[in-house]
C-alpha cells in the first residue's frame, strides 16, 4: 500500500515542498497500474481483504485517470455570444532540434495541411527553436501570411500582426518573454506570455514560480491573456495554480483526448500548457504528436467572450 499512499499524497499536497514534489508527478495510470497488479497478485483467500483494499483504490485511481487525463469531467463552457470570432494557438517545444530541424518542418507542414486552412494555426509559437525558423525549414511550414520572428529562444509564425515582441529575462535555466497582437479579422487585442522553465527534477517548483512571479511583478507586467509554453510542472500543482490564480487551463475547458504532453511517444505528463484569462474562452484544445521530437504539439482555439473585450497587454 505504499505506492498507493505516496500518490495519494502527491494528489494531496502537490508540488507545494520541493522536498516531495517528485510524489506528485506519479502518473495517474502508473499508479492504477501498480494497484491493478498487487489486487491481482493477491487474489487467494488468506489475502483476500488486502486484495480488496487494492481494488477500491484501483477503482479511485481509475476514475481520476478519466476525469483528470482525459477530461471526461469539465466545467461548462461559457460562450454568451456564440459567435464572436476564434483565434488558433499552437505550440511545441522542438528542444531545440538541431539536424532535426529539417525534418521538422516537413512534418509541421504536412500535419497543418491536413487539417487547418492556409496550412497552419494563426499563431504558432516554438519554444527552443534553434534553427527552425531559418528560411530553409520556416519556408517549408510558414504559411505565405504569415511573418515569422525570432523572440529569444522562442519563435514565433503568425497571422495575427505583432505590435510587440521583448525577451524578459533568460538566466539560462528559465526564460520569459512577451508578445502583444493587434486587433485582427474581428478579434481584439491580446497579450501573450511566453515562459519555459528548467527540467531538473531537483528544482522547487513552488520556488520557481514564486520567482517568476516576483520578477513579473517588479517589471510591472500586467496579467496577459494568454500564458504558453513548457512549464516543466505538472498540471493541477499548487505552483502553476498560484502562479497564475485568474487563468484557466485550456485542456479544464475543452480539452479532447488524451492530456499529457510528455514523452512523446508514451505521454505521462502534462507539462507544456496553455492558460487562458477570464475574457477569453477555450472551445477546442488537443495535444497533437507530430512523430518526432521529446514533446506533443499542443492546439487550442480561443474565444473572446465578447467582441468588445480587450485583454490587458503584457
Amino acid at each position: 500500500m505504499g505506492a498507493a499512499a505516496a500518490w495519494g499524497l502527491g494528489r494531496v499536497v502537490t508540488d507545494r515542498f520541493g522536498s516531495i514534489q517528485f510524489l506528485h508527478w506519479i502518473p495517474n495510470s502508473v499508479a492504477l497500474s501498480i494497484s491493478v497488479l498487487c489486487a491481482v497478485a493477491l487474489i487467494q483467500p488468506k489475502w483476500i481483504r488486502m486484495c480488496r483494499m487494492f481494488w477500491m483504490v484501483a477503482l479511485v485511481q481509475l476514475a481520476m485517470t478519466l476525469t483528470q487525463d482525459y477530461g471526461f469531467v469539465r466545467r461548462g463552457i461559457v460562450d454568451p455570444s456564440g459567435e464572436s470570432p476564434t483565434i488558433r494557438i499552437a505550440h511545441f517545444n522542438a528542444n531545440w532540434p538541431g539536424r532535426d530541424a529539417a525534418l521538422f518542418a516537413p512534418k509541421l507542414r504536412a500535419y497543418f495541411q491536413r487539417n487547418y486552412r492556409a496550412g497552419g494555426p494563426d499563431v504558432f509559437i516554438l519554444s527552443e527553436c534553434g534553427a527552425m525558423l531559418g528560411d530553409q525549414f520556416a519556408g517549408v511550414f510558414a504559411p505565405s501570411d504569415a511573418i515569422a520572428i525570432t523572440v529569444g529562444r522562442f519563435g514565433v509564425v503568425s497571422r495575427v500582426p505583432i505590435v510587440e515582441a521583448r525577451v524578459l529575462f533568460d538566466d539560462l535555466k528559465s526564460t520569459a518573454a512577451v508578445l502583444r497582437f493587434a486587433a485582427w479579422e474581428g478579434n481584439q487585442s491580446f497579450g501573450v506570455l511566453l515562459v519555459d522553465f528548467p527540467s531538473d527534477p531537483v528544482i522547487a517548483r513552488w520556488e520557481s514560480f514564486s520567482r517568476l512571479r516576483n520578477q513579473l511583478a517588479a517589471m510591472q507586467i500586467d496579467s496577459p491573456d494568454v500564458i504558453v509554453g513548457d512549464f516543466n510542472a505538472v498540471r493541477g500543482g499548487a505552483s502553476l495554480t498560484e502562479f497564475a490564480p485568474t487563468m484557466n487551463h485550456a485542456f479544464e475547458q475543452a480539452g479532447v483526448g488524451l492530456g499529457a504532453t510528455f514523452p512523446r511517444g508514451f505521454p505521462l505528463w502534462h507539462i507544456d500548457h496553455i492558460l487562458v484569462g477570464p475574457l477569453l474562452t477555450t472551445t477546442h484544445y488537443e495535444t497533437v504528436d507530430l512523430g518526432l521530437g521529446k514533446h506533443r504539439m499542443q492546439i487550442a482555439t480561443l474565444r473572446a467572450h465578447a467582441p468588445t473585450t480587450a485583454g490587458a497587454s503584457p
